[in-house]
């Protein structure tokens, strides 16, 4: 009987290397530190969800507003590079492995254009839930209609889960930063699984594991481990069989203390 699971992934800075916000920021004439400034300023306010900062410049500030057009968005989508290996991770999952089946889908915080764009024929656009905009008669984003960020992650995933059939403690995230903490709680509080692949301290917390790697296929690593099983020899294994070979592989557990 074939097991099947619902695997989640956040997109910025878990599926690929570059963040869309930057990468957006730089074709409107906007620096990275000018970009980085505008978006602490909007989480001191606390105006936005958490992860939905670009969304929010995006209509909001002058630098942006009636400036981000689909075609832009679509463009730096394109621009995004990539992990390694992510069209290789997204094949592994759906095609299946041991007896379980894997439906992959992933939720991020950024503008839905730009997560299609960059996973375009890696994953459907169906399978992708990102924020959404209202655009005027010239392509132009003038409001949100619907946030990736924050609680609406939780929100989502649900329907994902009622929509898959799949039970809580069968769900798998993967995500790097704070706008996947709420998800990651909802998880763990079913008794799911929970990956991040970034040192962020408190992800600590709240995740299963910590997979620190450049390449997506790393984060088949603790499935392979913790729910499947596996020893270092057959997860080993499982990648060559697969071509790919694991080069390095340390261990550590990384705690952070404050002493006064």
């Amino acid at each position: 009987m074939v097991r099947r699971y619902l695997f989640v992934s956040d997109f910025d800075k878990t599926l690929s290397i570059d963040d869309a916000g930057v990468i957006l920021s730089s074709k409107l004439g906007i620096s990275q530190k000018e970009f980085t400034e505008k978006t602490e300023r909007t989480q001191k306010r606390n105006i936005s969800q958490l992860g939905g900062e670009l969304a929010h410049l995006i209509v909001n500030d002058p630098a942006y507003k009636g400036k981000v057009s689909k075609k832009i968005l679509r463009e730096a989508g394109q621009e995004t590079r990539l992990k390694k290996n992510v069209a290789d991770l997204a094949k592994v999952l759906t095609d299946g492995f041991n007896g379980r089946k894997f439906s992959f889908y992933v939720l991020s915080a950024g503008p839905q254009e730009i997560v299609e764009k960059a996973l375009e024929g890696i994953l459907p656009a169906d399978h992708i839930f990102g924020t959404k905009f209202i655009f005027d008669k010239n392509d132009i984003a003038v409001d949100i209609e619907h946030t990736g960020a924050g609680h609406a992650k939780v929100a989502t995933l649900d329907i994902l889960k009622a929509k898959e059939r799949i039970p809580r403690h069968r769900i798998i995230y993967v995500g790097d930063g704070a706008s996947d903490m709420h998800v990651m709680l909802h998880v763990l509080s079913y008794q799911g699984y929970t990956i991040s692949v970034s040192l962020t301290p408190y992800m600590g917390h709240i995740c299963k594991r910590s997979m620190i790697s450049e390449d997506a296929l790393s984060v088949l690593v603790p499935i392979l481990e913790d729910i499947l099983r596996y020893d270092e020899a057959q997860i080993r294994k499982f990648f060559e069989d697969r071509g790919h070979t694991i080069q390095e592989w340390n261990k550590a557990k990384t705690e952070w203390v404050d002493i006064d």
